[in-house]
């Protein structure tokens, strides 16, 4: 499956804020550059790609260090919250899980969920677009049931999503089911 690239940077910077951006996550983009879908130009092109948009949002917060700063504290207050309630290990496991999902938008958020040197609260989008919110999360102990936000800061055009995630034989995290919300 050839990726289609964007034909103007600019534009996919201007992009990626609102809707997570349509390129593979750096994990995918390696599995397919192992498997010789993609040649190496392609694979650099696109990391250079989610570079480029990285960069866009570091200089954003640049320009805006107040409502910068209050989305962290948000973000902060959000990851505080799920892990005095369910544990940091667990919400990196359920968040690596999500970032595995190929066709979930916020998987471009969530891709390195699974390093630990990658605070929490990195992973949560109070209210900057793309938002994505954990509303809440119902642990038992061979599934997990959450229900999140993601997408447009605007209410109506949120989108809401609830996810099961199943432990297999091996106690593993995978998903069962996805239902709008």
């Amino acid at each position: 499956m050839p990726i289609r690239f964007l034909p103007d940077p600019p534009t996919f910077c201007q992009l990626l804020p609102v809707n997570f951006g349509n390129l593979p996550t750096p994990p995918i983009l390696f599995r397919q550059f192992e498997r010789g879908e993609i040649s190496r130009e392609e694979l650099h092109a696109t990391m250079a790609l989610h570079a480029r948009g990285l960069i866009t949002e570091m200089e954003e917060e640049y320009e805006n260090p107040k409502t910068s700063y209050l989305e962290r504290l948000r973000n902060f207050a959000a990851a505080r919250r799920l892990i005095r309630r369910h544990g940091g290990p667990l919400i990196r496991e359920v968040f690596s899980t999500l970032g595995r999902i190929e066709d979930f938008p916020p998987a471009q958020l969530l891709w390195n969920a699974g390093h630990s040197d990658v605070p929490l609260h990195c992973f949560f989008r109070s209210r900057f677009e793309p938002v994505f919110r954990v509303k809440s999360m119902d642990v038992q102990p061979m599934e997990i049931t959450l229900a999140i936000e993601y997408g447009p800061h605007e209410k109506n055009q949120t989108i809401r999503e609830k996810i099961l995630l199943k432990r297999d034989g091996r106690l593993q995290l995978h998903l069962s089911e996805r239902n709008p919300g």
